[in-house]
């Protein structure tokens, strides 16, 4: 994801305003990066510490989403 973040800078689509979310995000999670267009709109971390992950974003002036996975995985249902 981070390498992926920089790619991503690289073609024009970042924003100062998102790197420094991400960066915040990234002391408490696996990894972050831009998504969608770009340009200061949205970004996605992966962590196993959310509370963590989602105060260092609002402390970096962003406001956070937290969503959860299914520990279950994709089940086929009868």
């Amino acid at each position: 994801m981070d390498r992926n973040h920089g790619l991503l800078n690289t073609l024009g689509v970042g924003h100062p305003r998102l790197d420094r979310l991400v960066e915040a995000a990234r002391r408490t999670s696996y990894g972050a990066k831009l998504t969608g267009a770009g340009g200061g709109g949205s970004m996605v971390a992966l962590t196993d510490r959310p509370e963590e992950t989602r105060r260092a974003i609002g402390a970096a002036g962003g406001r956070a989403f937290a969503v959860a996975t299914e520990p279950d995985g994709v089940r086929r249902l009868p």
